[in-house]
């Protein structure tokens, strides 16, 4: 009717003017006015939800409903972390998570538990309130990064790519969690089952312009140093809003308790680009060479966790940090239950165990962007060069701020010239700041190739 679209209509408006005021209270500086432009978000979407009360339709009435006390409840979150007022914030952020992964099963996981998985993943997962304007670094190979902003021989950018765990550099992906819970895998049978879902991940560091970062993944032809370090969120723009669940969209669980395997899930509606953001924590054994300082919070005699602090605010990172203790200790004790050791809970774990790392890697100062998959499902792709399976993650061509040309950036097989990168960047990226590190740090000579 008539007067249906004209209620819908109101509901549009107001969601429009609610979600300008959203994203420009994102992108202010002063708190002050950050909070007053978060409050406006919120009359509107106030208003929003009690113009849904007249919708006729139930359906559309629910899910309407459901739309606008989300965007109520990140309001009231994020005024909650400006205010400092982390009990608040906390709560909610945790709730929020609990409700996006666990809400839906039919039956639900053990209380604690849950509680504890939902706990570590409220620690990890850096909303964009939380990351503020810290920039964040993405090393990769000169090449690679031609491709990426279609320059250099190349005519179109290629989107950038979640790669998969299976091949990283450390060889531990994913088990320092199940050896501090006591849960690794023996072996000792002939042949083992694969996996019916794997991890895929891209990777970031709070360290931009690092030698170390340089030298490990910013080089081609084995050339240290000699690829590109790509600048993300210098203004603090570049994280969408995350959708929590999008990264664990197809490993919904099949709720037959003796039947705990993954299940497809539809995940034609997950926009990569809106996959969360999660810091990597580190796990140290301790030994008579890492100092109990090395550390921030130790579990016991044997095991402590290393975690970097994001941003300046040293109160908000040790409520963090104790936070991520209590349920790690939550969750060794929970499994030292031999009946708590089954393949339901297990397979929860895959929400959390890629979010850990071993402490050798502490230095990389890690973040996360996740995706589990089904392998044969059709969002993998395959590379031909590089012969290893991948998922596709976003055009970063215009939503990278900066690009740090190594310093041996000219002296590899390929002779990249700097000045033709730049030109060419200038005319297709013209917003893409293009620079050169001077890291000190002689060229080896090249792999040569057959």
């Amino acid at each position: 009717t008539d007067e249906q679209t004209r209620i819908q209509k109101q509901i549009n408006a107001h969601s429009w003017l609610g979600g300008c005021y959203f994203e420009q209270a994102r992108k202010v500086k002063d708190i002050t006015e950050a909070k007053d432009l978060f409050t406006k978000a919120d009359e509107h979407n106030q208003e929003r939800l009690k113009l849904t009360e007249q919708l006729s339709d139930e359906q559309t009435r629910i899910q309407k409903q459901n739309n606008a006390q989300s965007w109520i409840d990140r309001c009231h979150r994020n005024i909650s972390f400006l205010e400092k007022n982390w009990p608040s914030y906390w709560e909610k952020k945790k709730q929020d998570i609990r409700n996006a992964l666990f809400s839906n099963m039919s039956k639900r996981l053990d209380k604690e538990f849950e509680d504890a998985v939902s706990t570590i993943l409220a620690v990890l997962n850096i909303p964009p309130i939380e990351l503020g304007s810290i920039p964040l670094a993405h090393y990769t190979s000169s090449t690679v990064c031609n491709k990426l902003f279609g320059v250099v021989n190349e005519d179109d950018p290629s989107p950038m790519r979640i790669g998969s765990s299976t091949y990283m550099n450390d060889p531990s992906e994913g088990k320092g969690l199940l050896e501090l819970l006591s849960l690794q895998d023996l072996e000792l049978e002939n042949k083992v089952d694969c996996s019916s879902h794997n991890a895929f991940f891209a990777c970031f560091s709070s360290r931009v312009n690092d030698l170390n970062q340089f030298r490990l993944y910013g080089k081609e032809d084995g050339v240290e140093a000699s690829g590109c370090c790509l600048v993300f969120n210098k203004n603090g723009d570049w994280l969408k809003l995350p959708d929590i669940s999008a990264p664990f969209r197809s490993i919904t669980k099949n709720q037959d308790e003796n039947l705990a395997e993954f299940k497809e899930a539809n995940i034609s509606n997950v926009e990569y680009e809106n996959l969360p953001l999660y810091q990597v924590a580190y796990i140290a054994y301790k030994d008579e060479y890492i100092a109990e300082e090395k550390c921030q919070r130790w579990l016991d005699n044997s095991f402590g966790i290393c975690l970097k602090t994001i941003g300046g605010n040293k109160d908000w990172h040790n409520f963090r940090l104790d936070q991520l203790k209590e349920a790690l200790q939550e969750l060794i004790g929970f499994f030292k239950e031999k009946d708590c050791v089954n393949d339901k809970n297990k397979n929860a774990l895959e929400y959390i165990r890629y979010l850990f790392k071993d402490f050798a890697f502490r230095d990389e100062e890690e973040f996360r962007v996740l995706k589990m998959a089904e392998i044969g499902s059709e969002e993998i792709e395959y590379c031909e060069t590089t012969q290893s399976i991948y998922l596709p993650y976003a055009d970063i061509s215009n939503v990278v701020d900066e690009v740090i040309l190594g310093t041996n950036y000219e002296k590899t097989n390929s002779r990249h010239k700097a000045e033709v990168f730049q030109h060419q960047m200038r005319q297709k990226c013209p917003n893409v700041k293009i620079s050169r590190s001077s890291l000190p740090i002689y060229a080896n000579p090249p792999i040569k190739k057959d």
